[in-house]
C-alpha cells in the first residue's frame, strides 16, 4: 500500500527539494526585486522660475470721446456778453463744464497739438464773425505756466501728463470800441491732437 503525502505530513519535502538556508534569503530578494514597484505619490518638491511680463506702450487716452478721432468735445471758448461801444482785451479759458473732454497720457509721451484758423480767418488772423459782415479778431494759445501762442495750422507741443486733463487752451479776443452791430459772433476752429 502506497503511503498518500499528505498522510506522512511531510508533504512539502517529498513534492518539492528544500533549498539550502543560505540561498532562501537572496530568492526571497530577487523575487522582490522582480516584483513590480508599487506607486508611492513622490515627496521631491519641484520649483523652477516662470517669467511673467507686461509691455506699456506710450500714448494718449480722450475720455469722453468714445471714438476717439472725431466729434470730440474739446470744450468751447465763450468771451461773454459785453457792450458794443466797449474796447478791451478779454481772455477766456476753453471749457464745456462735464461734457468736455480730458486727455490723458502715459509718462514720457510727447503729445501735439494744432487748430487751423477757422471758418473766418483773414490770413492768419482767426475772426469771429456775426455771418453779416463783420468781425472781432481772436487768439488762441496754450495756457501753463508760460503762455505759448497756438497759430493756425502750426504744431505745438502740448504738456500733458498721467492725469486726465481737460484741453489748455486760451483765447483772446480784441473788441474794437465802436462800429459793431449787436448779435452773436462765432467761429469753429477744427483742433488736432497727436501723440
Amino acid at each position: 500500500m502506497s503511503r498518500s503525502p499528505l498522510v506522512d505530513g511531510n508533504a512539502h519535502a517529498r513534492t518539492a527539494p528544500r533549498r539550502p538556508r543560505h540561498l532562501r534569503g537572496r530568492w526571497l530578494g530577487a523575487a522582490l526585486l522582480a516584483a513590480p514597484a508599487l506607486a508611492v505619490p513622490a515627496s521631491i518638491p519641484t520649483t523652477a522660475p516662470m517669467l511673467v511680463t507686461a509691455s506699456v506702450v506710450r500714448g494718449c487716452i480722450v475720455s469722453g470721446a468714445p471714438q476717439q478721432t472725431a466729434n470730440v468735445p474739446f470744450g468751447r471758448i465763450d468771451f461773454g456778453t459785453h457792450p458794443a461801444v466797449g474796447a478791451a482785451s478779454i481772455t477766456a479759458l476753453a471749457g464745456g463744464g462735464g461734457l468736455q473732454a480730458r486727455i490723458e497720457c502715459t509718462p514720457g509721451t510727447q503729445a501735439s497739438i494744432s487748430a487751423n484758423a477757422g471758418l473766418h480767418a483773414q490770413g492768419t488772423q482767426r475772426r469771429l464773425s456775426n455771418n453779416a459782415g463783420q468781425f472781432i479778431p481772436y487768439a488762441l494759445a496754450l495756457a501753463g505756466a508760460a503762455t505759448a501762442p497756438l497759430p493756425p495750422n502750426t504744431v505745438v507741443d502740448l504738456p500733458l501728463g498721467a492725469t486726465a486733463t481737460a484741453l489748455p487752451i486760451v483765447g483772446t479776443a480784441s473788441l474794437p470800441g465802436s462800429g459793431l452791430a449787436a448779435g452773436l459772433y462765432t467761429d469753429t476752429v477744427q483742433v488736432t491732437l497727436t501723440w
